[in-house]
This record gives C-alpha cells, structure tokens and sequence, in this order.
C-alpha cells in the first residue's frame, strides 16, 4: 500500500500512544494538531453504523468540507450500497468534490454512539479504513483518482472512551497486519483469542480502566 499514512489529533497522549506504537523507520506521520490543516488528499472520518455524524471529529469535517451535507450524502449512500447499516470493520471512500480533500474514508467506530472502550473497534475501523483505500486505489481508473495521501485521527477514543493507549495499540495491529502483512498472531486460534484480550485490555493500567 503505497499510500503516505498520517496520524493526526488535537490529544497529546493519544500522540504519544501513537509514538510508542509506530516504529520510526515506518515512516508514518504522527501529528498533534487539527486535522483539517494538514496536506493531504484524503480523510478518514470515524462514524457510526447509519452514516449520523453530528458529532466529534465528523461533524467538523461537515461542516467544513462538505458545507454541512456530508450526513445526506452519506446516509444515502450506506441506503444505497450497504442496506441502511455500514458495519463496524467497513468503511466506504467518498469523493467530496472539494479542492482542499478529495475523498473521505467513512468507517463506523461503533454501531449506535456509546462507550466501546472494551470492544476491539478501534482495530476494526483502522483495517477497514486501509482495505477501503487499498480496494479504491486497485479500481481507479486513472492515476489522479487514486489515493496518495491520507490523514487518521484518533479512533474511539471519543465518544468511545477508547483510552488512547488501547487505540493506538488497536491501530498498528491493523496496520501491522494490512500494510506489513504480519499475520503471525492470527495462525491459531489461541493466538487469535489471546491477542483478541489483549487488544480489549491494553492500557487498563495506565488509565485505570477495568
């Protein structure tokens, strides 16, 4: 996937979270700061299952890009393609016909808004989001319709009360098996179920979660 991957939030400790997860020789991007500022071609936006985004990150990116419409534009399209209910672990590219973002990554972080902090969401939403851009990029047509950049924020971590470190740790789990294709954790089940826990429970410590 060759695709220049930033990550990007306002949180100063979902940034470090970030830096102790991604290695440097990676070269990914990580970024405290707005989102919105940054030179990218495309957005990742963390939604819910029914395409409503009145609310945290999304709602900026609206009212911002979009002039308000992404929520009509969106709803219509998971009525559309995905039968009223864009799952969890999916996500969908959009054009936004803005000269500033050229696409949008919509990727449900949870089904109906509400605490998914012991859920593995925030895994499910990053490999939907790099399987989105990877599928998009293969179907282009024409070199400038594909997806050279792209910026993610945070995932769950707000309405969600994710802890950033269980986040980040979610994140390079996805990253690691989609972009490095490192599956070793997944060829057992016990693995799979060990890492499963681990993924749900990581960073109960630090932030003195249960």
């Amino acid at each position: 996937m060759a695709v220049a991957l930033t990550l990007c939030d306002r949180s100063e400790e979902m940034v470090r979270a970030w830096q102790r997860y991604f290695p440097l020789d990676l070269g990914v991007r990580i970024v405290k700061g707005n989102i919105l500022t940054l030179p990218v071609e495309a957005l990742a936006v963390p939604a819910n299952s029914f395409g409503y985004t009145d609310g945290g990150i999304d709602l900026t990116i609206s009212r911002e890009i979009f002039d308000w419409r992404l929520q009509e534009r969106l709803r219509a399209v998971i009525d559309r393609q995905y039968a009223g209910e864009l799952l969890v672990g999916q996500a969908l590219v959009m054009a936004t016909g803005s000269d500033r973002f050229r696409y949008v990554v919509v990727a449900p972080t949870m089904r109906v808004p509400g605490d998914v902090s012991a859920t593995i969401n925030a895994y499910l939403a990053m490999r939907g989001i790099l399987l989105a851009v990877e599928a998009h990029n293969q179907s282009a047509q024409f070199g400038h319709e594909r997806i050279r950049s792209i910026a993610v924020p945070g995932l769950a971590t707000g309405v969600g009360k994710m802890p950033p470190e269980r986040s980040a740790f979610q994140m390079y789990t996805a990253y690691r098996s989609i972009v490095l294709s490192d599956l070793e954790w997944t060829r057992s089940l016990d693995k799979q179920v060990e890492y499963d826990r681990k993924m749900r429970e990581i960073g109960a410590a630090r932030t003195g979660d249960s």
